[in-house]
């Protein structure tokens, strides 16, 4: 591996090490990632804008801190990427319709990020809005799978996750409304966390569905992902859904022996859909777990399509009530999905709108039960098909479709935190993940067993060739 790839590839962990010890400047460290970025882009298309000089401005300043003796923390000094629907600088949200738009001020969680030290980047790619599915016909271009370039990454958080797997920057946030963290995590062969609904600031963040929308990070290791919902994790009173409750240390568990605990399946919702490829390596991260200690239960659950039965009308409907006026003012500046999802929305009556709130709420119970009484984690594939390949034009991929087997809504309509973490690839090469979940505001113990099968494998080692 040559020295440039090593420095692009050190977990926050490491890089952070080197620069609190002065090793290596935060200078040197944006400008490698810069000319990767240069390097990469064309390939990848995984950034809407890349903030070079500001980025290189913010490396300066905090490489004088350090010399001085302030240092604020691992994520000093380290360059990350936002996702383009964070009020931060030019803010597109992947979408013709704002292409020239530029924030006045940094939304809440990138200013809290760039507290802890962080270097903003630039901002990465997203499906239109976070929605859109992008084709080659797309205003902005689809962001292409470091693993496979003829294949998506992943969205909506898709050039999130392309630039952290492909060693462009070392971690970033994303959104995740029913998935958009932990899916493209997954297509990358990376980690996704999504917090608990509340956790982590959305004001500033363009929004999707307000009942469902998370916001989050992307790393490469469970380490990396704890420390950065660590620097933008708290209370915020601009997002009413904030919740006003003590930040904990989310590396505190990482480390600890998982022997004895119970991990509850919801086979239920994957077991007749999950396409074989998939299923496998998930199959064998089952068994890593119970050879690490850890007792397999299965808990009793929703189907598949009752999740989406669940999820999307209701998503659709907030979308919809976002969205109506731009698409029929300036419709022609949306792709094609959009506007249809859109169009979806407005057919979701007020008596389907209320049916999916009350069963969400059923479906959070009875996940709550279970955590209560006979689980201490509940697990799951990430998501049971191959990313797809990039469209010519507007894809029959439908996420009604019971081909699109996203498991990841269940802990967004519910709103537990979820960690999606590598395991595996499937037969064409392409990465393959699982999810785990817990009870509210404990995403201490999803990073706990996310880190125990992560240090018990090599996965979070491997990274594409490009």
């Amino acid at each position: 591996m040559t020295a440039a790839r090593e420095l692009a590839y050190l977990s926050i962990e490491e890089l952070a090490g080197n620069i609190q010890r002065k090793a290596v400047s935060p200078v040197e460290v944006t400008q490698a990632m810069l000319d990767r970025v240069e390097k990469l882009e064309p390939q990848l298309h995984a950034f809407n804008t890349v903030f070079r000089e500001e980025a290189l401005e913010a490396a300066r300043a905090a490489e004088a801190e350090i010399q001085r003796g302030t240092y604020r923390g691992p994520l000093h000094g380290v360059p990350i990427g936002i996702k383009d629907i964070y009020e931060c600088g030019p803010t597109t949200c992947g979408s013709q319709s704002l292409e020239h738009y530029v924030a006045e001020k940094d939304c809440t969680s990138v200013a809290k990020l760039k507290e802890a030290g962080a270097l903003v980047l630039g901002k990465t790619a997203t499906y239109e809005f976070a929605y859109g599915f992008p084709t080659k016909q797309s205003y902005y271009q689809p962001t292409h799978n470091p693993w496979n370039l003829a294949h998506d990454a992943g969205g909506s958080s898709s050039g999130t996750a392309a630039s952290t797997a492909a060693g462009m920057a070392y971690a970033g946030m994303g959104s995740c409304t029913g998935g958009s963290i932990r899916w493209p995590a997954q297509c990358c062969g990376i980690v996704g966390l999504k917090a608990i609904y509340g956790r982590v600031s959305r004001a500033g963040v363009y929004p999707l569905s307000w009942s469902l929308d998370h916001t989050g990070p992307l790393a490469r290791t469970v380490t990396d992902a704890a420390l950065m919902l660590q620097g933008c994790a708290g209370y915020d009173p601009l997002d009413p859904a904030s919740a006003n409750v003590p930040v904990p240390d989310f590396t505190q568990k990482l480390g600890q022996d998982i022997t004895g605990m119970r991990i509850g399946l919801l086979r239920s919702i994957y077991e007749d859909n999950c396409d074989p490829k998939l299923l496998g390596p998930y199959n064998e991260a089952v068994k890593q777990f119970e050879r690490l200690g850890a007792e397999i239960v299965d808990v009793p659950s929703i189907t598949l399509s009752q999740l989406q039965a669940i999820e999307w009308p209701g998503l659709f409907a907030d979308c919809a009530a976002i969205h109506v006026d731009n698409v029929r003012n300036r419709g022609e500046q949306y792709n094609p999905h959009a506007k249809l999802f859109v169009a979806y929305g407005l057919l979701v009556s007020g008596a389907q709108y209320l049916m999916g709130a009350q069963v969400r709420a059923q479906v959070r119970d009875a996940l709550l039960n279970a955590l209560d009484t006979s689980v201490d984690v509940l697990m799951l594939p990430t998501a049971g098909f191959q990313v797809n390949r990039i469209a010519e034009d507007s894809p029959g991929l439908s996420i009604v479709s019971a081909d699109f087997s996203v498991y990841t809504p269940i802990f967004n309509f519910t709103g537990l935190p979820a960690i999606q973490v590598p395991c595996g690839f499937d037969t064409d090469g392409l990465p393959v993940g699982l999810q785990i979940a817990c009870k509210p505001f404990d995403e201490q113990t999803v990073c706990q067993v996310g880190h125990a099968y992560e240090q018990a494998t090599d996965w979070h080692k491997r990274h594409p060739e490009l």
